[in-house]
């Protein structure tokens, strides 16, 4: 039960949900559902997976092409953002505001001259490394993170020029660490979580957290069990998570990228028949996650552990629109 205190602030507050993965398989009936129970939780950006590792520049163009029409629906009540203006714009419309972005490097190909034009096509963040190495550096679940190649540094000075931000989820820790070193502007982990609390890849060491934090990135909590450990997914353990960043770095480098799957039985047996890009044993088949009409529990939570509204604001949302003000152009 949501106290009249929490439903009234995470109403009024700035939600954005830096991870939604709509890519994966799914029934079509679920998906199409999809953004108005995004939006139904409160929430005002989310920020649509276009492509990931393993697609090309063709095949982002694709799914570029196929999510910006789904996103248009039949109906206003979603926009595609390419501002922080727009952001305010579409809050004042009452319509969903929805960014995009690519979870690897892999549809800039060998070509720097891609990051511009995706930027002009919407794009605007890319996380380095999706699980496995590719041109730039290593995922998360490669045995001997070899760190950042010599185009991967060129790529990131390239994102920095045109204001496409950064992200080191699902990146190893060695190209994580160098990324936050080489990248001149505030560099995130759009969805992870904290390995301190749960040893799982996916998650980031108290170190790398550090070193977000320090140049002024924000990591993104997820909802997913397998990253959450503890009693799985529950506003109370995505807030143990929450609360260790704050308590390490302070509550301004922290937000919510749930990387909320919205066909979730789909994707387990997906997962499962790709086990080079997800490890057998490492929790990908067995997934459970908090659902979206649940993600208010998460103020009502920060609330009851004494949180001040203006953190919470932050945390829902407003971390997020700082790094964004800072980085595009």
């Amino acid at each position: 039960m949501i106290s009249a205190d929490a439903r009234d602030l995470h109403a009024d507050a700035l939600v954005w949900d830096m991870t939604q993965p709509i890519i994966t398989p799914g029934e079509p009936e679920r998906k199409a559902v999809l953004f108005d129970r995004i939006a139904g939780a409160g929430c005002d950006v989310v920020s649509i997976t276009l492509a990931i590792d393993g697609m090309d520049l063709r095949a982002a163009c694709q799914q570029l092409v196929e999510q910006r029409r789904f996103v248009a629906g039949r109906d206003e009540r979603r926009v595609v953002v390419e501002s922080v203006a727009d952001i305010a714009r579409a809050r004042e419309e009452g319509r969903l505001a929805v960014g995009l972005h690519f979870q690897g490097t892999a549809p800039f190909e060998d070509n720097l001259d891609w990051v511009q034009l995706f930027y002009r096509l919407g794009v605007r963040h890319a996380l380095m490394a999706y699980n496995e190495a590719n041109r730039v550096g290593c995922g998360c679940h490669v045995e001997e993170d070899t760190g950042l190649t010599d185009f991967g540094r060129a790529l990131i000075a390239e994102m920095n020029r045109v204001g496409m931000i950064v992200d080191c989820a699902h990146t190893g820790y060695r190209t994580t660490m160098e990324t936050f070193e080489a990248s001149q502007a505030p560099a995130i982990v759009s969805h992870t979580n904290v390995r301190a609390l749960c040893d799982h890849p996916r998650c980031v060491w108290d170190d790398q957290i550090i070193a977000c934090a320090r140049q002024g990135g924000v990591l993104g909590m997820t909802c997913l069990s397998g990253f959450l450990g503890g009693e799985g997914s529950t506003p109370a353990r995505i807030v143990d998570h929450i609360d260790h960043v704050v308590q390490l770095v302070g509550p301004a480098h922290v937000g919510l990228g749930l990387d909320y799957v919205y066909d979730i039985a789909t994707f387990n047996a997906f997962v499962a028949r790709m086990p080079d890009k997800y490890p057998p044993g490492g929790g990908y088949t067995d997934m459970a996650q908090l659902e979206l009409e649940e993600v208010p529990g998460i103020t009502e939570e920060l609330l009851r552990r004494g949180y001040a509204e203006k953190d919470v604001r932050g945390i829902l949302g407003e971390n997020w629109l700082r790094v964004c003000g800072e980085v595009w152009k």
